[in-house]
């Protein structure tokens, strides 16, 4: 065996660990007999990912069942590293640490992470036995001693057609975007996403996610503004436009936002943070 693949493998176990711990260091405050959400009240990220994770659990029980080991450390790992780090644990940070403790959407989003660290310390047992079982100790509500002992239960969360296709489309429409936010960095017109404002112009078929979840695009691009002109020439392609985000920098969640300064008391911090403040 060669070095290299060695330390591709070390690469591979260091990231599910700290996927693992990313979960884990999410849910200090979560209680899942009074703080879970149910499914119907998730929000459509948390509502997305668990729908990917379903997929995930299946295919991994099917690789299981078939000894095809190489296939549940496949699909662990690019699950972790796309789904999870790539998007989802990098969308959900803003929520987590900035939302009020207790808001809907911040809980729902641990809702959606407890879940999965119980899914995925059950995946990885039969193949890390001692990280899976040491992680298990630290899920919240467990009652099981160890991850070993502990009954499958495999996400069941159903998304309808039109729901996964919307999912699909706002996901489209975020890797257009990504490509133009870089070249706005590499011009110098934005440092961080969250400086800019980005303007979407084109047809009503093309604008159709953003215009049916525009809060739900803004947030898996990490700016802090977007802007739809629907109205462009049906034989045109979708233009995605870069600004610099209207307002001023709110020095808690770094959005740039047009009410910041708007409560006296807090001279530094946009309408959304004082809310947050306010109810801790």
């Amino acid at each position: 065996v060669s070095e290299e693949r060695i330390n591709k493998v070390s690469e591979t176990y260091r990231m599910l660990r700290n996927t693992l711990r990313y979960q884990l260091s999410n849910l200090q405050d979560f209680h899942p007999a009074t703080h879970s959400v149910p499914d119907e009240s998730l929000t459509g990220l948390d509502r997305w990912i668990l729908g990917e994770f379903a997929a995930l659990q299946a295919e991994v029980a099917r690789a299981y069942d078939a000894f095809e080991f190489h296939g549940v450390y496949q699909r662990l790992s690019q699950f972790a590293a796309v789904e999870l780090s790539a998007i989802y644990h990098d969308v959900v940070k803003d929520r987590l640490y900035t939302d009020a403790a207790g808001s809907l959407r911040r809980r729902s989003t641990q809702t959606a992470l407890h879940r999965m660290v119980r899914g995925l310390c059950q995946m990885l047992a039969p193949i890390l036995a001692f990280t899976a079982d040491e992680a298990w100790e630290y899920i919240p509500g467990e009652q099981n001693r160890s991850v070993h002992e502990s009954e499958w239960q495999p996400v069941s969360l159903v998304r309808p057609p039109e729901e996964q296709r919307l999912w699909e489309e706002l996901l489209a429409l975020r890797e257009k975007a990504l490509p133009v936010l870089e070249q706005a960095r590499q011009a110098k017109l934005i440092g961080k996403a969250l400086e800019a404002r980005l303007t979407f112009a084109g047809t009503a078929q093309q604008l159709g996610a953003a215009a049916a979840q525009p809060e739900a695009l803004r947030e898996l691009l990490n700016v802090s503004q977007i802007n739809l002109q629907p109205g462009a020439d049906p034989g045109g392609a979708l233009t995605i436009l870069p600004a610099k985000a209207a307002g001023s920098k709110c020095e808690r969640c770094w959005h740039w936002e047009t009410d910041v300064g708007a409560v006296a008391a807090h001279p530094t911090l946009c309408g959304r943070c004082v809310g947050a403040v306010n109810a801790a």
